[in-house]
Parts: structure tokens; sequence; C-alpha cells
């Protein structure tokens, strides 16, 4: 039972990643509100979207949306970032 208990505690994550200490979950996004991209990725809801060069992880209001297609970005909330 020893050899177990030792490799279960040297799995065990015993750090915290709090924000006090520079930690991050999900970068501000909020800039890329009302910002124009081209899915790269079809949404279904969920696809990628390149604004700006850049590939962004979005979902859509609840539609289907091919690749190539115009979006906007709608709303971000959290990681969320919403296109219509």
């Amino acid at each position: 039972m020893g050899f177990f208990s030792d490799l279960w505690h040297s799995m065990v994550l015993k750090d915290q990643t709090s924000t006090d200490k520079g930690y991050i979950s999900a970068p501000e996004q909020d800039r890329l509100v009302g910002r124009q991209g081209t899915v790269a990725r079809e949404l279904r809801p969920a696809g990628t979207v390149v604004i700006d060069g850049e590939p962004v992880d979005v979902v859509s209001e609840g539609d289907y949306i091919e690749k190539g297609r115009q979006v906007t970005v709608v709303a971000v909330t959290g990681g969320r970032v919403v296109v219509r």
C-alpha cells in the first residue's frame, strides 16, 4: 500500500494557480467585439474564425456557418467568443 500512496502523492498537484500569482485562465478578448473575421473551420455551432490573421475559437449564436463566410463578434463572456 505504501508504493501506491507514494505514487499518488507524487502525481497530485500541490501548487495553486491563482490570479494573485499571475495565472490567467483565459486571456481577455473584449477587444474583439465588433471585429470581423473569416470562418476557417465551420461553426456547428463551435469552430474557428481568423481575425486579424489570428485563429480564434468561437461559437455562433446557434446557427451552422460554413467555412469561408464573414462573421462579426457580437459578444465576449469570459473565454467564450460569440459570432453572428
